[in-house]
């Protein structure tokens, strides 16, 4: 008998756009919130000794899904979340697991997700969304806190009528934290892209040693045009329900903002923002005790070629240690591919 412990998240990507795949990596999560949104009209006609609408005039013109997650980061099996997160990524084989580098793409994968929800009798039921396809996310690095991601999805439908697939956990993954965290904060530094088998790194410049940093979190939001409804795409769901789906969304100008909290120690953060107004290069490393080969360790970069401070005019603070919240946008500052790269060293032989 199922207990309500037992609900779970199962994903796969798909290779169309909204045709289910039996999923077969199922995550461990914090939080979920999949929903149906019908659009649902009702004719308006008058009617003698008719006086309230007529439930024979009720049509459903169209479907889609939407939902949330949120996941603890781990040294394994992010693979397929983060490539259709980011839109496009590369991997290369280390000496012991691969390096995955996932950069912004033109056309994000979409995924076929099913939740399992265990009801009251103990029995699982199924609520599966296919199109599933990240809007935004966020990775967050709180102070003393597990690194996560948190996603957003649009979905093209949901369905009650699929068969539970069997779950498939990845084997002894370990978690990212604050404790393992490092951060480098400057301008006018050299950032080099991440290759095959190295990460990104900053250097020359002026850095902020960023030991005086509490916390960080990006955001990452594709701006998907999400309303693409036409004709001809009409579909079941359920065996039961005919309505218009949609198109694949597209993505728009991507918005990248985030901000960090750190001790004021010294006027340089205050400075980028109030004087400064120049290309500020972040890289913050996490390193897993999680041994691939040699002296090398599972980990996770984000490195930003180029962002501007929006804010973080330190205040006093009643007479504890003041610090201050400081918020970002990620810009391209056009001295390397990629405005945004988020790297994974795993032992995972594949997304």
């Amino acid at each position: 008998m199922a207990t309500f412990y037992d609900a779970s998240v199962n994903v796969i990507q798909e290779v169309t756009y909204g045709t289910r795949l039996a999923p077969t990596r199922a995550y461990e999560f914090t939080s979920e919130k999949f929903d149906f949104t019908p659009t649902r009209v009702t004719g308006q006609g008058l009617r003698v000794n008719s006086r309230v609408l007529r439930s024979a005039r009720r049509i459903t013109a169209t479907g889609s899904a939407s939902g949330s997650l949120e996941i603890e980061a781990t040294t394994k099996g992010m693979g397929v979340l983060l490539d259709s997160a980011m839109g496009s990524s590369s991997f290369a084989a280390l000496t012991a697991g691969n390096q995955f580098i996932f950069t912004l793409g033109d056309s994000p994968k979409s995924l076929t997700i099913q939740k399992g929800i265990p009801n009251a009798g103990g029995t699982v039921d199924t609520l599966e969304v296919s199109g599933a396809m990240v809007t935004d996310f966020t990775l967050s690095a709180g102070n003393n806190d597990l690194t996560k991601f948190s996603f957003n999805f649009d979905g093209r439908m949901m369905d009650s009528g699929q068969t539970f697939a069997a779950l498939t956990y990845p084997t002894t993954p370990n978690l990212f934290h604050f404790g393992q965290g490092a951060a480098t904060i400057g301008t006018g530094m050299t950032v080099t892209a991440p290759t095959t088998t190295a990460l990104g790194t900053l250097a020359s410049g002026t850095a902020a040693a960023g030991g005086d940093i509490r916390s960080f979190e990006l955001t990452v939001n594709h701006n998907l045009k999400t309303d693409r409804f036409n004709f001809g795409t009409t579909q079941s769901a359920n065996g039961a329900i005919s309505y218009a789906v949609k198109s694949k969304p597209t993505v728009g100008l991507r918005t990248i903002t985030g901000k960090f909290v750190a001790e004021y120690a010294v006027g340089t953060y205050r400075d980028y923002f109030m004087k400064d107004n120049a290309d500020v290069q972040l890289n913050l490393i996490f390193t897993s005790t999680e041994q691939l080969f040699a002296s090398n360790f599972a980990q996770m970069q984000v490195l930003i070629p180029a962002a501007r401070i929006d804010s973080g005019v330190p205040m006093s603070n009643n007479g504890d240690i003041i610090t201050v919240e400081h918020s970002f946008t990620v810009m391209d500052g056009l001295t390397v591919a990629q405005p945004l790269y988020l790297v994974l060293r795993s032992a995972d032989s594949a997304l």
